[in-house]
């Protein structure tokens, strides 16, 4: 009796071990299949984007496609609320598992910015070489512009990037949270801290305070009507000639439509040496001919003065500065200049609505250089110190324009010549004009 008991415990004890084998399992299968839908895409998939199956990426994007949806059909109020702390599918899609650093650049469209509440805000050198992984980049995002205290009038709206403006080495579609809430039905002031996140997870964070007030706020810039602002010089060309005067540097002025029309012969009388002129430009995917051009540069090569131009920039992507290239060589027709054409891309408040990253915008100057000596001209990079040092790489080595607001610069690398002040006046011009020292 007590053997076959013995048996029947051991036959238990097996099925048992059985059974707790069978359980194991059953609740680990498909936990290595690779259709499974991580939680948090965006931080657990940075280190895997290689091998990944056409299916996985497709459910991926599924999975970010329906929590911009959700975020979509939140209902909106006087309290800006989160919508941009997700991004887009399809870039993230893009960034994640093919990490393109090419062409670059989508079509741009303004982003709505929102405010994350405190409690809601748990979502998590100029490096820019097309062989760097996300496993590499250690590079933070950084803030290119930034307002620490705006002010908006009460009941306006509040779009965060209308004050600032941002960007990354490789990412082109930087995360950002803004933690706090600004309530722009009330007057007051709203701290908030703004955190932007690339896709190698490196973060950095500032703090801005919003000022909702009654009056005197910033409001949208509407269409203009071409009417030049009125002079209100800062100092006279004959005093900055004194005040910059040395061994062979000339002296000149910049100049666009919004100076109205100039008498090139005073301003030639004055002392002025040279002009540059803008040609034209790109703009919201339109190219335009500065309506001034033609009359300044019959004009001031008239009056005497050596001449350069330069070109207003906005172009994401190699092939449309080609296209500008191409238009800027019909409207310049074979003119002597005597100074390289340079490039102006300068809006970088609001640079993350572009699409772009900063190799993008490095590709654009790249290819204008390139196009621009195709014509047997020169070109050369126009830039204030701020993005000649954190955005700028001036791969083909070629002349720096530097811009910079001071009594004098403390930028560190080459340039040919600077433009000081924007608010300097000259007999002849009846706005403000900026002045420029060049260096021979």
């Amino acid at each position: 009796m007590k053997e076959v008991f013995k048996k029947i415990i051991s036959g238990l004890g097996a099925l048992c071990v059985i059974a707790a084998l069978a359980f194991i399992i059953v609740s680990n299968f498909g936990k290595s299949d690779k259709s499974a839908i991580p939680q948090n895409v965006g931080e657990a998939q940075d280190g895997e984007s290689e091998g990944v199956d056409d299916s996985y990426k497709e459910k991926i994007a599924k999975s970010f496609s329906s929590k911009k949806n959700d975020d979509n059909s939140q209902g909106s109020g006087d309290t800006a609320t989160a919508t941009n702390a997700i991004k887009s599918s399809t870039t993230n899609k893009e960034s994640l598992f093919n990490r393109d650093l090419g062409e670059g650049g989508s079509k741009r469209t303004k982003k709505k910015a929102t405010v994350t509440p405190s409690s809601n805000t748990s979502n998590s050198s100029n490096s820019t070489e097309a062989d760097i992984s996300v496993s590499d980049d250690h590079e933070k995002p950084k803030f290119l512009t930034f307002n620490r205290s705006p002010k908006v009038n009460i009941g306006n709206e509040f779009n965060v990037h209308d004050f600032m403006g941002y960007g990354d080495n490789l990412d082109r579609d930087i995360q950002m949270t803004i933690t706090g809430t600004v309530d722009t039905s009330s007057l007051g002031s709203y701290p908030i801290t703004i955190t932007l996140k690339d896709d190698a997870g490196n973060s950095i964070e500032s703090d801005m305070t919003v000022n909702v007030v009654s009056s005197g706020g910033y409001e949208p810039s509407s269409k203009d009507d071409g009417t030049p602002s009125a002079a209100n010089p800062s100092e006279t060309f004959a005093e900055f000639k004194e005040k910059y005067k040395g061994d062979k540097r000339g002296f000149g002025i910049d100049v666009s439509r919004w100076q109205g029309a100039i008498d090139f012969q005073k301003v030639k009388a004055a002392g002025c040496d040279f002009a540059i002129l803008r040609l034209g430009g790109f703009d919201d995917g339109d190219h335009y001919t500065d309506r001034q051009y033609n009359t300044y540069i019959a004009d001031a090569k008239a009056a005497g003065l050596k001449i350069g131009i330069y070109w207003h920039a906005e172009e994401r992507n190699p092939d449309e500065v080609k296209k500008s290239v191409e238009y800027l060589d019909k409207v310049l027709n074979d003119e002597k200049l005597d100074f390289p054409i340079a490039y102006d891309w300068e809006d970088f408040n609001g640079f993350e609505d572009y699409g772009m990253n900063f190799s993008d915008i490095n590709k654009c100057y790249d290819t204008f250089y390139d196009e621009i000596k195709d014509l047997g001209y020169e070109a050369c990079l126009y830039s204030s110190l701020n993005f000649l040092e954190n955005v700028w790489t001036n791969n083909r080595g070629g002349k720096v324009w530097l811009a910079h607001y001071t009594s004098q610069t403390d930028y560190t690398g080459p340039y040919y010549m600077w433009q000081q002040t924007s608010s300097g006046g000259i007999d002849g011009v009846y706005t403000n004009v900026d002045f420029n020292v060049y260096y021979e």
